[in-house]
């Protein structure tokens, strides 16, 4: 039997394997329990960079909660900011009508009430553009931290009053946040 040199092909850092062969090369007797045991007390030369930090279940589950906080707060800012478009959409509409309406017949109203109605759609023609960026700005806002979620392999569930945090691998809840406060019936972070 011949025994072949073949240390030259490992590189630096030993495995448990290489130093069973090494040793079996040599000729030597193998105690395997002592030479796992001191492999097993030797630091590696590099550690493998590692994609996710290390961290406890609950720091990892605060992390999530806060990112699914962080959601909700897009999502209310969202949903406040295409509130006070459509108001102020359905105000713009409503005082044009009637303005033009009042253009139209006999005048009936007073000259309070005339130039209110040009003051309040003038206003709203100015705001409603802003209304309508910063609602693009918040939905852009709100999609980029969903895509997040996607990205991680998570999805997003809304219901009975709670968002729950699932993981697409295996279908597990992750975590949950309560979205309503039960006593208003209102959003609980608004």
């Amino acid at each position: 039997m011949k025994l072949v040199d073949n240390s030259q092909q490992f590189d630096q850092s030993p495995t448990l394997e290489q130093s069973f062969q090494s040793a079996i090369n040599e000729g030597a007797a193998v105690n395997v329990f002592e030479l796992a045991q001191q492999f097993k007390n030797t630091n590696p030369a590099f550690k493998k960079p590692q994609l996710v930090e290390e961290r406890t279940s609950l720091e990892t589950e605060q992390l999530w909660k806060k990112r699914l906080s962080m959601l909700l707060d897009a999502e209310n800012k969202l949903m406040k900011v295409i509130r006070f478009r459509k108001i102020t959409g359905i105000f713009t509409v409503a005082s044009m009508a009637m303005f033009l309406f009042s253009l139209y017949i006999a005048p009936t109203m007073s000259p309070v009430l005339f130039y209110g109605l040009i003051v309040v759609a003038a206003f709203g023609m100015a705001t409603y553009p802003a209304w309508l960026l910063a609602s693009k700005s918040n939905k852009k806002q709100r999609d980029d931290i969903s895509r997040l979620f996607y990205k991680s392999n998570h999805e997003i569930e809304m219901s009975d009053g709670k968002i729950t945090l699932i993981n697409r691998a295996n279908y597990a809840s992750v975590t949950q946040i309560h979205v309503l406060d039960r006593k208003l019936g209102l959003f609980a972070n608004s």
